[in-house]
């Protein structure tokens, strides 16, 4: 049957960012539909839409609400991928992940090597760090701003008073013991020994099953369909804090940039996620494409 083409118009459409505002703030998402450019910002409103139809499909379709969030997640992942891709002198090569984005295990790959960087930073956050050798006299803080349109990341003293406004990208993740060039191949044996301690498998296979899942929603194999065992309200509000940092890293990035190109978190990330892509088979250790990949379908 012949299908007649139609015309495809792509226009900005006026969006409710609420449902985002409710999970990363509303100054947040502000922040990333003022200062980011429309190639960046049509895949979150896009983001933004499939979480929201979600929400309509509770208790009628929920497979296809499950997929709507996974989509949802892929959208803010290629966002960021269109920012690094716009500002490619000032962050570390990534022309080899990035050129795949229509790769499911590539952008499904992404939050899981997110969420190792917000485990270790999250204490810094939450409990506050000191100085060696002054660690009976200091205990600060950090807090993200939005300043303007930059994300600076605010400092505080043991009584919450501001101190200074740092730039947020420009720091490491170090070890007392590990020298700076090797905390890549550290953090990865934790990645590594987290998923083989949590989901009982290596980490290729559980990157690869994650992208997957969708696939399997969708489509029936010879052994038959799959059937979700979660409610879709459940992993709506498991979602929640996959979209969180996603925003949260999308707008730091827009709002900062690297303090020197091949140093900080965003070069020791990219590393990290480079070499998870590599457990995985999509990519080979010389940094190409490798030749068997995971379906785009």
């Amino acid at each position: 049957m012949m299908i007649k083409e139609t015309e495809i118009k792509y226009e900005m459409k006026s969006i409710d960012i609420t449902p985002f505002a409710e999970i990363a703030g509303d100054d947040l998402v502000s922040f990333i539909f003022e200062n980011a450019p429309r190639k960046v910002t049509t895949r979150v409103a896009k983001a933004l839409e499939h979480y929201t139809r979600a929400a309509k499909l509770i208790d009628f379709d929920e497979e296809m609400g499950a997929i709507r969030l996974i989509a949802a997640e892929e959208e803010l992942v290629v966002a960021i991928f269109e920012w690094l891709k716009l500002n490619e002198d000032r962050f570390p090569e990534h022309k080899d992940f990035v050129r795949k984005f229509k790769n499911h295990v590539v952008k499904l790959a992404f939050y899981p090597t997110l969420a190792q960087f917000r485990f270790i930073l999250s204490d810094v956050l939450t409990q506050g760090f000191t100085m060696e050798g002054l660690e009976k006299f200091i205990n600060w803080t950090a807090k993200p701003v939005i300043n303007g349109k930059k994300i600076k990341l605010a400092i505080l003293d043991h009584d919450g008073k501001e101190i200074i406004r740092h730039n947020p990208l420009a720091i490491a993740i170090s070890r007392d013991d590990i020298p700076g060039e090797e905390i890549v191949d550290s953090l990865l044996k934790e990645f590594i020994g987290l998923i083989e301690r949590q989901q009982k498998k290596t980490l290729k296979a559980f990157l690869l099953e994650r992208a997957d899942f969708r696939n399997k929603l969708l489509y029936a194999s010879d052994a038959g369909s799959l059937e979700m065992g979660d409610r879709l309200a459940d992993l709506m509000d498991g979602f929640k804090q996959t979209y969180h940092d996603l925003l949260w890293t999308l707008a730091v990035l827009v709002g900062a940039e690297p303090a020197v190109q091949h140093w900080g978190l965003v070069s020791q990330f990219i590393g990290l996620y480079r070499r998870a892509l590599i457990e995985a088979g999509i990519l080979r250790a010389d940094n190409t494409a490798a030749e068997v990949e995971q379906s785009n379908g």
